[in-house]
């Protein structure tokens, strides 16, 4: 073998610690400290205080998956509700599914900072589980602390928190298809509150997996009939980053008062289209972060119950897409010389995307009453160089501004009327400006661009509330929401998206129901239940448009959506050794605009079709066991198992059921295996996992594949004191 197969296994025991702190309970009798594993759960967690908000929120103990070669993005695909589709294998483009809404739709905060602007160097699918302390992710209605205009929900990585004098946790990883993963995170905190703290990780792989794939005859022109099976020879990828921040905290002055930096880079090749028929032998992109960051929080500052909290940032990185190769490239690496210039674009395109954003927060509490202020100012400006493509007269927009800002303000106000209910209220502004090139031809597949400004401002507003009766959590929420368009959508990314700066916010009305259960019987047996049902109406839905002849694509509005969706979930724990659960989630996302686009009359082929390439029925099960004192009094072993299920989905159009076997998805099962063994107390780590055992072939986004089986061993030390 190339690779160096040693251990087998997989990672769930991981998801179902993940998944006992859902419930904020872990089995076991002593409710005052219990440890397991490398979790420590002291009177009501942090875990636990957010899973009983009144808000439709699942937060998770990433702390338990800190042994496992995860990214952020593979430990939320475990989370009812949620789906990661991948377009390849590592560093490949992650979009997200909750609850039937993608890509933009959910917003993603570091610490409550949005992270739009943070460089295609530091993804949800780049980022090692190990920087997080707990991820919380909110379905549905999100809490004006956010500044969001999410209309999906929005997902928030907490880093850790704790004074800790001095840690370090390393790691290092191997797994299939020659890939390597390491990370560090350091800091120290010295008696005068004077604290420095270090984040470095790098992934790279050589992502040669083997594709199931229809071969170009490069003499002929035609794809064979039948399906090869080929390996991937151009899809190398590494990414390093390194966060610094250096400050005070525990002063009279603040509370924390960091200075940061963050650096970052990543090169990738671009193996192929956004359908996989199209490769690339030679096209490439590469990318920078260069982010100074500032963070202050004081609690109660001038005054008992008033807390303010600042951040911001600027990223002054670059992208830049490579592709002047005159070649044509099949599956197999074969190639023949062309007279186009670009296998793809033309391009030496190098783009500065540069933004930044500023976040505000103030909330005082008063006896059973808290106000909320808070306001978030995001701005974004590309200035692009294609020295390639102004020599051949191609992209007539890199003359063009492409600018917007965007500013989200909300005020809310919470009533605590006891300790089993409470109620919150309130209502968010939204504004954009937008300045950029738009397309005025008439003619299908011809450009002419002028340059186009535009200004929005809209309100909305809404309501959650839960009450708590014994071992029940019931929760009601519901809101009038927008989403404006990002820079993405707006200006394309200079290479397979196009721009659209014509698009118009996104407004839903959303519904959201919960009901939850959380038992423990006899200080041995923990029963948690969790059922959710919502509803959406959305008006001027965004979605991604692949254009099927030049395999690019665009982001356009889409009229009138709605969504109707439930998901569940239910797990059994058995003292501290035993966990076994499950979830699953149903999402309908229906097209209701009735008439086609430009008529009165006449009625869309595609009216009250689902919407495609969207997953609709998917769920996962897990079986965790925990031994105790293997090998030695301080050490454990973990013995896990997960299976993933997603069923059929339409590619394209269509009415329900009247889809060609080719414009399917299939139907997926893959199963995980896993084994982690804590040494002292978990300062020493080995974890071997098997993903995908039985090698299916895995498929999101437009039928392109994913990696097939892979083995991973990963060695962790840990310390702190």
């Amino acid at each position: 073998m190339k690779y160096l197969y040693i251990f087998f296994f997989c990672l769930l025991s991981s998801v179902s610690i993940q998944s006992q702190s859902l419930s904020g309970k872990i089995p076991s009798a002593d409710s005052s400290a219990v440890k397991l594993d490398e979790i420590v759960v002291v009177g009501k967690s942090t875990v636990r205080k957010v899973n009983e908000s009144a808000y439709n929120v699942v937060a998770i103990d990433a702390k338990s998956l800190h042994n496992k070669s995860l990214d952020l993005a593979h430990a939320l695909d475990r989370i009812s509700g949620i789906r990661v589709r991948e377009s390849g294998g590592v560093g490949s483009a992650a979009e997200f599914s909750l609850n039937g809404f993608s890509g933009r739709h959910i917003k993603f905060f570091m610490d409550g900072v949005p992270m739009e602007g943070f460089g295609s160097a530091f993804q949800i699918n780049n980022i090692p589980i190990n920087l997080a302390e707990r991820i919380e992710v909110y379905k549905g209605v999100v809490p004006v602390e956010f500044g969001a205009d999410a209309l999906g929900g929005a997902i928030n990585i907490v880093t850790d928190q704790k004074r800790r004098r001095t840690f370090v946790d390393a790691s290092y990883s191997y797994d299939s298809f020659n890939t390597h993963k390491s990370y560090i995170n350091a800091g120290h905190t010295a008696s005068n509150g004077f604290t420095v703290q270090l984040n470095v990780f790098q992934n790279y792989s050589d992502n040669n997996y083997w594709i199931y794939i229809p071969v170009l005859d490069l003499q002929t022109g035609i794809y064979s009939a039948d399906e090869k099976k080929v390996r991937g020879f151009h899809g190398n990828y590494h990414n390093e980053t390194l966060i610094a921040k250096v400050g005070v905290v525990g002063k009279k002055y603040a509370d924390k008062l960091l200075f940061g930096i963050t650096l970052g880079q990543e090169k990738a090749d671009i193996q192929n289209s956004n359908v996989m028929k199209i490769v690339f032998g030679e096209k490439s992109r590469e990318g920078t972060t260069v982010m100074p960051t500032v963070q202050y929080q004081k609690k109660n500052l001038f005054t008992e119950g008033l807390d303010v909290n600042l951040t911001g940032n600027y990223n002054f990185g670059y992208s830049q897409n490579v592709d002047t190769a005159s070649r044509q490239y099949n599956w197999h690496g074969e190639y023949i010389e062309t007279s186009k210039k670009g296998e793809g674009n033309y391009s030496l395109a190098k783009f500065h995307n540069h933004n930044g954003s500023v976040t505000a927060s103030l909330r005082y509490k008063y006896n059973r009453h808290s106000i909320s202020l808070n306001n978030v100012l995001t701005a974004f400006d590309r200035k692009s160089e294609d020295r390639l493509a102004l020599e051949e007269t191609v992209n007539a927009t890199d003359t063009f501004p492409k600018i917007t800002a965007k500013n989200v303000s909300g005020l809310s106000y919470k009533f605590d009327y006891n300790k089993h209910w409470n109620i919150s209220l309130f209502a968010k502004n939204y504004m954009q400006y937008t300045k950029g090139p738009r397309n005025v031809s008439t003619t299908t597949n011809s450009y002419k661009y002028e340059l186009f400004s535009n200004t929005v401002s809209t309100t909305g507003y809404g309501a959650a509330t839960t009450y708590l009766l014994n071992d029940l959590q019931f929760k009601l929420s519901c809101e009038r929401t927008y989403r404006l368009p990002t820079d993405r959508e707006l200006f394309g990314d200079e290479d397979l998206e196009k721009s659209n700066t014509g698009l118009k916010p996104e407004h839903s009305n959303n519904y959201n129901l919960n009901v939850s259960y959380d038992k423990t019987f006899n200080k041995t047996h923990s029963l948690f239940v969790d059922a959710c049902f919502m509803y959406r109406d959305i008006r001027d839905y965004i979605r991604r448009v692949v254009e099927s002849m030049h395999s690019t694509a665009s982001f356009e509005n889409h009229g009138h959506v709605s969504n109707i969706g439930y998901n569940g979930e239910i797990r059994y724990s058995y003292r501290r050794w035993l966990s076994i659960g499950g979830n699953f989630t149903y999402q309908n996302l229906v097209n209701r605009e009735k008439y086609k686009s430009g008529s009165a009359t006449v009625v869309s082929t595609s009216y009250k079709s689902r919407v495609p390439n969207v997953p609709y029925l998917f769920g996962n099960g897990d079986c965790n066991v925990f031994l105790a004192h293997v090998g030695g009094k301080e050490n454990s072993l973990n013995i896990g198992y997960n299976i993933l299920y997603v069923k059929e989905f339409p590619l394209r159009w269509g009415t329900n059921g009247q889809y060609d076997s080719k414009d399917l998805i299939p139907s997926q099962l893959s199963h995980d295996v896993n084994l982690t063994y804590a040494i002292k107390n978990g300062k020493y780590n080995v974890s071997v996992e098997c993903r995908n055992l039985t090698d299916e072939r895995m498929y999101d986004n437009f039928s392109l594949q994913k990696p097939g089986r892979s083995f991973s061993v990963k060695v962790r030390y840990f310390f702190s004191k």
